[in-house]
C-alpha cells in the first residue's frame, strides 16, 4: 500500500509542475521575452555548429537560418522546452534527495538543449539536401525522439538516484553497526 501513496504523490506533483509550466508559458515576460531570446539563441548556436562543419554560406537572421540552398526558422514547439519541462517535472516529482536532483536537472537540461541544437542543424540539412523528408523528420521523427529522450533521461536518472539512496542506506547501516558494536 505504501507504493500507491508514493505513486499518487508523484502523479500529483508531476501534474502540478506541468501545470506551472503551461501557465508560465502564457505569462507575457516568458512569451514575449524568454521565448524570442531562446529561439534566436538556439538559431545562433545552430548556425555556428553548421558553419563549423563547412556551411560557410549560411547566415542567421533572428531565428532564421538561411542560405542560397534553403532556409528554416526556429519556432515555438521546435525549441525542446516542452520535453525539457516533462523531464524536469518528472525529476522534481520523484522521491529523491535534492543533492541527487540538482545533478540530474543540470545534466538532463544540458543534454536536451544540446540535442535540440543537433535537431535544428539536422533539420536545416534535411531542408537543403532532402526536402521531401523534411516534414517527416520535423514532425514525426524528431518530435518522438525528443519525448523518448526526455523519458529515458528521467528513467536513467531515477535508476542512478535510487542506487545512490541504496548506497547511502548501506553506509548509514554500517556506521550505525560500527558505532553500536
Amino acid at each position: 500500500m505504501e507504493t500507491h501513496g508514493r505513486d499518487l504523490r508523484f502523479l500529483v506533483l508531476f501534474g502540478m509542475f506541468m501545470g506551472v509550466y503551461y501557465v508560465g508559458t502564457t505569462v507575457d515576460v516568458v512569451k514575449n521575452g524568454f521565448f524570442p531570446w531562446y529561439l534566436e539563441s538556439s538559431a545562433t548556436v545552430s548556425t555556428s555548429l553548421l558553419k563549423a562543419f563547412g556551411n560557410d554560406d549560411l547566415i542567421q537572421e533572428g531565428k532564421r537560418l538561411k542560405s542560397k540552398r534553403g532556409a528554416i526558422s526556429v519556432e515555438r514547439g521546435c525549441d525542446a522546452v516542452a520535453p525539457t519541462a516533462l523531464f524536469v517535472s518528472a525529476l522534481l516529482a520523484s522521491p529523491a534527495l535534492f543533492r541527487h536532483k540538482w545533478r540530474g536537472l543540470l545534466a538532463g537540461v544540458l543534454i536536451l538543449m544540446g540535442a535540440n541544437i543537433l535537431r535544428i542543424a539536422t533539420l536545416y540539412l534535411t531542408r537543403v539536401y532532402w526536402i521531401k523528408a523534411f516534414d517527416v523528420m520535423h514532425l514525426d521523427i524528431w518530435q518522438g525522439l525528443f519525448i523518448l529522450l526526455a523519458i529515458l533521461l528521467w528513467a536513467f536518472w531515477a535508476s542512478w538516484a535510487s542506487s545512490q539512496a541504496a548506497n547511502l542506506k548501506k553506509k548509514q547501516a554500517k556506521a550505525s553497526a560500527d558505532a553500536g558494536g
